[in-house]
């Protein structure tokens, strides 16, 4: 069988299998139709094309597979498959012909300064301008770790949903062992290791999962990077198919719901089930409780992730 990634221009293809993602019906300068097929196997996408000559030979429908038999053309450096003939097939899993996309589900837990380590213009901007509407000053002390200028990234909890594997970095003091067996914990010294890090992990992937990442862990990624002088490795495009919020994405009427409630109603295990939550992140890592840290962000990681594989097999809508 010959794969996506294995084509080159003006290469004949005879009968070779490619599943249906998405067709555009097209009209001509000189009025006749075409069709472009968005045409994947397991290793990329290729517009396939049928001009009007070809058509009486050709058969397809979206979400099934199809024999193809045509020839590559390229132009402008960008190759496409021209369709002499195609025909659906049936009985192929069509799960083998989905592009595997390297995703990175993360997941960060921050730890903020204290209050009282605050100089008098930041207390009064953290009260004032951050929690202005929060009238228990007391609670609003608590609140530094949601803050970029006030806290930083103490755990980064990164999973690869397709290979069911995961990455855990924590600053820490020494070895921690990983709650879970597929997970690898690594301990650094500071914040600015853990975002060298983080993104040395991010710079092998194309798609990225978040739950309110849109509104809080890549603005915190950013705004801590640049403090710390770490270079972020590729542009960063929110709302966009490689960056998914599923908070965004499982809105309803405009208002998020929480993670543990999506959890619940999904049949989830509930990351907050044992006991730690986001809020206590700070007391922990000032207590030196790295263990509990590093368990707390890989069980929110794989959460998470299960949350986005149902969300991609039933709700994106991708076939």
């Amino acid at each position: 069988m010959l794969m996506i990634s294995q084509l080159s221009a003006n290469q004949k293809i005879n009968e070779e299998h490619f599943l249906v993602k998405k067709v555009d019906k097209k009209t001509a300068r000189n009025g006749n139709n075409y069709y472009d097929l968005e045409l994947n196997d397991s290793t990329g996408v290729i517009i396939g094309r049928i001009w009007d000559n070809a058509l009486p030979a050709c058969n397809f429908e979206i979400g099934k597979v199809i024999e193809v038999s045509g020839q590559t053309d390229e132009y402008n450096g960008k190759l496409s498959l021209i369709i002499n003939a195609c025909q659906i097939v049936n009985g192929e899993d069509i799960a083998n012909f989905k592009t595997v996309i390297p995703t990175m589900v993360f997941d960060l837990e921050t730890v903020g300064d204290k209050f009282e380590e605050l100089d008098q213009q930041q207390q009064d901007y953290l009260f004032n301008t951050l929690e202005k509407y929060e009238e228990d000053k007391e609670k609003s002390k608590k609140r530094t770790a949601l803050y970029a200028i006030f806290g930083k990234i103490c755990a980064a909890g990164c999973y690869n949903p397709d290979k069911k594997q995961g990455i855990t970095i924590v600053i820490g003091e020494k070895k921690l062992c990983p709650e879970k067996n597929n997970f690898t914990y690594i301990v650094v010294k500071n914040e600015k290791e853990l975002l060298e890090k983080f993104w040395e992990l991010a710079s092998k992937v194309q798609r990225f999962v978040t739950f309110n990442g849109n509104n809080f862990d890549i603005p915190y990624l950013i705004i801590r990077s640049g403090i710390n002088r770490v270079k972020i490795p590729f542009e960063i495009k929110k709302y966009s198919q490689n960056f998914i919020d599923l908070e965004d994405r499982l809105k309803q009427n405009g208002k998020p719901f929480k993670l543990e409630m999506l959890c619940r109603v999904f049949g989830i295990d509930d990351p907050k089930d044992k006991g730690v939550t986001g809020a206590e992140v700070s007391n922990l890592f000032y207590q030196k409780k790295f263990q509990q840290i590093a368990d707390y962000v890989t069980r929110d990681a794989v959460a998470t992730a299960e949350l986005y594989q149902i969300w991609r097999e039933y709700l994106s809508g991708e076939i």
